[in-house]
């Protein structure tokens, strides 16, 4: 079977409730989604071995392309120096990136969906169920060896044990959904109290929230496994996004501070007085689908999918004709924005316009998952006009042949 053929075979399969599974994405929602750690042990134990392989990373350590800190070496309680592995511009040495990880470090290999399809496939359907940008890292770790000290992360993570097992340690810790800002700092954060110690093998996932501390040792075998990070937007992006727009039309917010609010004969009461003011008045006519759209939008940006038949599609694709099968990319996110004149679609960084005369249609192909004959687009548009919009999406890469 062709490279693309099974990236094909995989994208038909892999979807966030296969993900998840054998816990249903709802059970996930309601009983841990930003609440507490889960984890989910599966027999399957080659369960993620078609999401990234061995080959795959040695693909991207001896290309001599890969620059730090995209791959970079941690070692527990001991800082590995980058110039023993990479040069001054920060090049990775793949013999010496090797050398280190036989003498027990951790390989780190940070943002593998802009690099491996499968995993770029992951992440956007993961992204698209969550409504957040996603990352994927990769941790290949050697046998009774400890990658990082104990910490928590600034975003949620799952955890899918691809190969070989980690013993997970689960702590007490001080600090509940941080803010990006809030960083555990090893030095200074200490674990509390030990709550969990279990082992995650192969096939099996793990959910942390972010603000578990939380650590790891491989056993005695190499341990490799996938982190999807969640770095989604927070309550305090939305606010503070919204306050800062609604600035740009409230003059009210734009005014100094009260002459004199930190001197001493400036009271508390007025200090509450006058917010509770400003409060009231944000509260009043309130229009925030400008600061909704402003996030969708960077999150249809930002989880970009990875396009691996372009040339092929452009070189060999038959002719269009009305019986022809088509689908819209399973990994594109697209958001829809009609207005009274055009009908915008936003996906992969960019903006398709479109005659308001198409809505109908448009809204078929971004809200429609099977594959379809040209032909069945609604006949708002005549024969020639669905083979003219199926074309059009096909070169702006939301649309492909089946």
């Amino acid at each position: 079977m062709r490279n693309n053929d099974k990236f094909n075979e995989l994208r038909e399969r892999v979807d966030c409730a296969w993900v998840l599974q054998p816990l249903s994405t709802d059970l996930f929602e309601r009983k841990f989604y930003q609440r507490k750690f889960c984890l989910v042990s599966r027999d399957q134990h080659d369960y993620y071995q078609r999401l990234l392989s061995i080959k795959d990373l040695d693909a991207v350590v001896g290309s001599h392309a890969a620059k730090h800190p995209d791959v970079r070496l941690v070692q527990g309680e001991r800082d590995i120096d980058l110039s023993t592995y990479a040069n001054a511009s920060g090049a990775i040495d793949p013999l010496q990136l090797t050398k280190h990880f036989g003498n027990g470090a951790t390989i780190v290999f940070q943002g593998l969906h802009r690099i491996v399809p499968a995993l770029s496939h992951t992440c956007a359907v993961v992204g698209r169920h969550f409504a957040s940008r996603v990352q994927a890292n990769a941790y290949l770790t050697p046998a009774e060896s400890q990658g990082f000290r104990p910490h928590w992360d600034t975003h949620d993570v799952f955890v899918l044990q691809v190969s070989g097992r980690k013993r997970w340690f689960i702590y007490d810790s001080p600090v509940c959904l941080p803010l990006r800002g809030q960083k555990c700092d090893p030095d200074v954060h200490k674990p509390g109290e030990l709550l969990e110690e279990f082992e995650l093998e192969a096939g099996s996932w793990l959910y942390l929230p972010r603000g578990v501390m939380h650590s790891a040792h491989s056993t005695d075998v190499t341990s490799l496994h996938i982190t999807i990070g969640l770095l989604g937007f927070t309550w305090a992006d939305f606010l503070t996004e919204f306050v800062a727009a609604s600035a740009l039309d409230r003059v009210t917010l734009r005014e100094h501070l009260p002459i004199g609010f930190a001197g001493p004969n400036f009271s508390i009461e007025q200090r509450e007085r006058l917010i509770r003011e400003k409060l009231a008045d944000l509260a009043t006519n309130i229009d925030s689908q400008h600061v909704w759209k402003h996030f969708a939008s960077e999150i249809v940006s930002d989880n970009r999918p990875l396009f691996n038949d372009l040339l092929q599609s452009r070189l060999g694709s038959p002719s269009l004709v009305l019986g022809s099968l088509v689908r819209r990319r399973s990994d594109v996110l697209v958001y829809s924005a009609p207005d009274a004149n055009r009908y915008l679609l936003r996906f992969c960084g960019q903006e398709v316009s479109l005659p308001i005369e198409v809505r109908e249609a448009a809204d078929f192909i971004s809200q429609n998952d099977d594959e379809f004959e040209v032909r069945a687009l609604p006949d708002c548009l005549d024969a020639e006009g669905k083979l003219s919009l199926v074309r059009r999406l096909v070169v702006e890469g939301l649309l492909e042949l089946c």
